[in-house]
């Protein structure tokens, strides 16, 4: 049976998270909890990090949650064995709010390539969709900065050609591989507003892809707490962006894992070509 990642967050008070803190370690005792639970906790959020078989420990959090009605339980899982991510938030011992959402389905429309190297640095991570027989558009970002982009290969020739966004909703960079390998950049003058539809589109994926998979390290100092306390154990130094620590957990086992860094990617055979081109290219001039 394939496990389920959940983690379970709860902020407030120092002293009543502590108290919330111990009267869960006797739920989970009565409720024979046994899975691998990591904690990592700071003066003002309790986080508990579950690998469990079968459902969601969602009784232990309702019982604590009724007894400390001051505090809000968010919860957040996903199941690798039938591509469900969800999130939920539990106030005052019932479940006040409940997301669901299949990634087999919702993720169909654009696909992901990750690439970070032996320290922990974001070299390249992609959410690619298709968009023609030779033609992708998506969002793309390392570690210290990110674009939209549009790109297009000649299937007759192989020249590839990268748009990319600077700060703005319009593509003010291009860079041209020919179909020997030479590679020319130059930025577009006048920069091309990209349509709203399109825009829309893309900013949609990107919004989804950081959801699922990145942090930043300028975030507020609450809430990347523990995720910055991960990275220090790993012994990654914290960038801009970074790969979320469950991300990087459960892509390991599957990804290209060697002493240079981890690699994952869901592209097919077929717009493979794309995270070739790009990482050529992008973000050097």
């Amino acid at each position: 049976m394939m496990l389920t990642h959940v983690v379970f967050k709860i902020s407030g008070a120092p002293d009543v998270l502590a108290a919330f803190d111990a009267r869960l370690k006797l739920l989970f005792a009565e409720h024979g909890i046994a899975d691998e639970c990591e904690e990592q906790h700071t003066a003002g959020a309790l986080h508990y990090d579950l690998k469990v078989h079968g459902g969601i420990p969602f009784p232990p959090f309702a019982m604590a949650s009724s007894d400390f009605p001051e505090l809000t339980v968010v919860t957040e899982w996903i199941d690798a064995g039938s591509g469900v991510r969800g999130t939920a938030t539990i106030a005052r011992g019932a479940l006040a709010e409940q997301k669901v959402e299949n990634l087999a389905a919702s993720g169909a429309g654009h696909a992901v390539a990750i690439k970070i190297d032996a320290g922990g640095f974001l070299k390249l991570a992609l959410a690619v969709m298709r968009t023609g027989r030779d033609e992708c558009r998506g969002y793309m970002l390392t570690g210290s900065e990110d674009a939209l982009f549009r790109i297009t290969r000649d299937a007759a020739t192989g020249a590839i050609e990268l748009w990319a966004t600077q700060g703005a909703a319009e593509w003010s960079r291009l860079w041209h591989i020919s179909g020997d390998g030479a590679t020319e950049y130059r930025e577009i003058d006048p920069v091309q507003a990209i349509a709203d539809s399109d825009f829309r589109e893309l900013e949609k994926v990107a919004q989804d892809f950081v959801a699922q998979w990145i942090w930043f390290g300028n975030g507020p100092r609450e809430e990347i707490a523990i995720e910055a306390a991960r990275y220090e154990r790993l012994g990654y130094a914290v960038s801009d962006a970074n790969l979320r620590s469950a991300a990087l957990h459960r892509i390991k086992g599957s990804a290209g894992n060697g002493g240079d860094g981890v690699r994952y990617s869901t592209l097919d055979a077929e717009i493979a070509w794309v995270e070739v081109a790009i990482a050529r290219c992008w973000p050097r001039a």
